[in-house]
C-alpha cells in the first residue's frame, strides 16, 4: 500500500515563528527606547539537517554553539539569539546612522562559513547560512520578523550562502505563495499529485533505456502544474518528506511492473537536499525495494551537485549507505556550479549527469564542446556513466555523440508522460527519428520548463 501523504507541518513554522518574535521583543524594545537604529538578521545554516545526521546531534549541537557564539561578534551591539534548530536572529543597533545592511549580512556570512574544528582526528567542517535581512522602523515584532522571513525565503531561492533585504514587494508574492501552498495543502489531502515520466535514450543504440520520475500537480484551475513551481514550498514546510515517501513508492512500483513485463528500465527518482537527512529515508528505500520486489540496481537516486558541495562528508555517507542496498547514485545538475570536480573521485557514485546548462551551447560554441569532452573523459577515467540532461535539438546530440556521452533526456525525444503512454513510447519509439514524440493532448503532458529543473519529488 502506497503511503498516505500526511497534511504539511505548518505548525512547526508557525511555533518557530512565535519563538522568534518572543527572543527578540524585549533586545528590540530596549534598542528602541535608546533611539538607536536596528536591523535585524534572520539567519538559516543551509542543510544542516544532513550534517546532523551525517555526524550524530552532540557534535551538531556543538557546531551551533559556535556559530551562535560567532553571530554575536558582528557589529558593535550585535546580539545572536537561538530561534530553534539551525536558526538564529542577529539583533545589530547602532546610536548613529542605520546598519549597513549589506556589509553586516556579508560579514555573517563568511563569519560562518569559517571551517569549524571538531577535535580529535576529525577534519573540520563547513557550513554556510542563508540570510532574510530587515531596517526595523517601528512595526511590531512579529512584522518585522515576518518581513525578515519573507526574505530570507526569498535568499534561499538564490544560491546557497546569499542574503537578501526585504522589499515591501516581497509582501505580495508571500501572500501568493501562501495561497498556493494552501491549495498544495489540499492537493496532497485529495491526491491530485501524480508522477510523469520522461524517457531517457542510449544515445549510441537509440533505445529507451530509463526513465525518470517527474512530480506533477493536477491543479483545479491551472491544469497541470510542474513541481518546479510548488518544490520550495514542499522544502520549506517540511512536506518534502512525505511527499517523497510517496514519489519513491509509487515510482519503483511502476518500474516493478515494467520489470514485470520485460521492459529493463533505470528508474530515475530525484532526491533532494532535505529528504537526504532525513532519518526516515533509508527505511523508506528498503521498505519499498522489498513491497515492489524491483531490481535494485534499477533504481538510480539523483542527488543535485550543490546538495553534495553544501557537505561532502555528511552526503558521502549517506550515498555509502545507498550503494550498500544495491541502489546506483548520480550527481544531478553536474556543472551548474564546477566545485564538486575535485570531490568526484571521493564521492560513492555511478553516473554523472551534466547540467542543462552544459548542453545549451555545446552546439554553438567550441569551449562548451572542448568542456563536455574533458568532463565525458574524466567521468570515463573514474567509471562514471554519463548522461546529458535537456537535449532539445540534433545538433546537440551530436555533438554529444562525438563527445562519447553515454544518455540524454530531453524533449527532442519526448514530452514527460503518464505511465501508460510511456509503454507505447518503449514499444514503438524510432532511434532513426528524433523529433518529439506526439500523442493525443488528453496524454501527453504540458511542460514548459526544462526537465532538470522538475525536481521530481521522490525523495524526502
Amino acid at each position: 500500500m502506497a503511503p498516505k501523504l500526511k497534511r504539511s507541518s505548518a505548525r512547526e513554522v508557525t511555533d518557530r515563528g512565535d519563538l522568534s518574535v518572543a527572543l527578540l521583543a524585549g533586545p528590540l524594545e530596549l534598542a528602541r527606547r535608546r533611539q538607536m537604529a536596528s536591523a535585524v538578521f534572520l539567519v538559516d545554516l543551509d542543510n544542516f539537517h544532513v550534517l546532523n545526521n551525517g555526524l550524530g546531534r552532540s557534535l551538531g549541537d556543538e557546531i551551533l554553539n559556535v556559530v551562535s557564539h560567532r553571530l554575536e561578534q558582528v557589529g558593535n551591539s550585535g546580539q545572536s539569539l537561538a530561534c530553534g534548530g539551525d536558526r538564529f536572529i542577529v539583533l545589530v543597533s547602532q546610536a548613529v546612522g542605520t546598519p549597513q545592511i549589506d556589509v553586516i549580512a556579508d560579514s555573517l556570512v563568511e563569519i560562518v562559513r569559517m571551517p569549524i574544528p571538531l577535535g580529535g582526528d576529525r577534519a573540520p567542517v563547513v557550513v554556510s547560512a542563508s540570510i532574510g535581512c530587515v531596517v526595523d522602523d517601528g512595526v511590531a515584532v512579529d512584522e518585522l520578523v515576518r518581513r525578515a522571513d519573507i526574505a530570507l525565503a526569498r535568499a534561499k531561492t538564490s544560491r546557497v550562502g546569499s542574503h537578501t533585504s526585504f522589499e515591501p514587494a516581497m509582501a505580495n508574492a508571500a501572500e501568493a505563495e501562501a495561497l498556493l501552498e494552501n491549495e498544495l495543502r489540499e492537493a496532497l489531502e485529495t491526491e491530485l499529485l501524480f508522477l510523469a515520466y520522461l524517457p531517457g535514450i542510449d544515445i549510441a543504440t537509440g533505445r529507451v533505456t530509463s526513465a525518470e520520475a517527474l512530480l506533477r500537480w493536477n491543479h483545479p484551475r491551472r491544469g497541470v502544474v510542474t513541481a518546479q513551481e510548488f518544490m520550495p514550498l514542499l522544502e520549506q514546510s517540511g512536506t518534502i518528506v512525505e511527499v517523497g515517501s510517496w514519489v519513491l513508492h509509487d515510482a519503483c512500483m511502476q518500474a516493478a511492473a515494467w520489470q514485470r513485463r520485460g521492459m529493463s528500465l533505470e528508474l530515475h527518482v530525484n532526491v533532494s537536499a532535505r529528504q537526504l537527512g532525513a532519518d526516515r529515508l533509508l527505511e523508506d528505500l528498503q521498505e519499498t525495494l522489498s513491497l515492489s520486489r524491483l531490481d535494485p540496481g534499477l533504481l538510480v537516486l539523483e542527488v543535485a551537485e550543490a546538495t553534495v558541495i553544501g557537505d561532502p562528508v555528511a552526503v558521502t555517507e549517506r550515498l555509502k549507505d545507498f550503494k550498500d542496498l544495491g541502489v546506483s547514485v548520480a550527481m544531478d545538475s553536474f556543472g551548474a556550479a564546477y566545485a564538486a570536480l575535485s570531490q568526484l573521485k571521493h564521492l560513492p557514485l555511478d553516473i554523472l549527469e551534466f547540467d542543462r546548462s552544459l548542453v545549451a551551447d555545446v552546439s554553438k560554441d567550441d569551449s562548451a564542446k572542448a568542456l563536455v569532452r574533458t568532463l565525458v573523459q574524466i567521468a570515463k577515467g573514474l567509471g562514471l556513466q554519463t548522461l546529458a540532461i535537456g537535449v532539445e535539438n540534433e545538433e546537440q546530440l551530436g555533438e554529444l555523440r562525438k563527445a562519447g556521452c553515454g544518455g540524454a533526456l530531453g524533449h527532442l525525444y519526448s514530452e514527460p508522460v503518464i505511465a501508460d503512454e510511456f509503454d507505447k513510447i518503449f514499444q514503438d519509439f524510432d532511434p532513426l527519428e528524433t523529433a518529439v514524440w506526439s500523442q493525443a493532448p488528453e496524454t501527453v503532458l504540458d511542460n514548459n520548463e526544462a526537465e532538470d529543473e522538475d525536481e521530481a519529488v521522490d525523495e524526502e
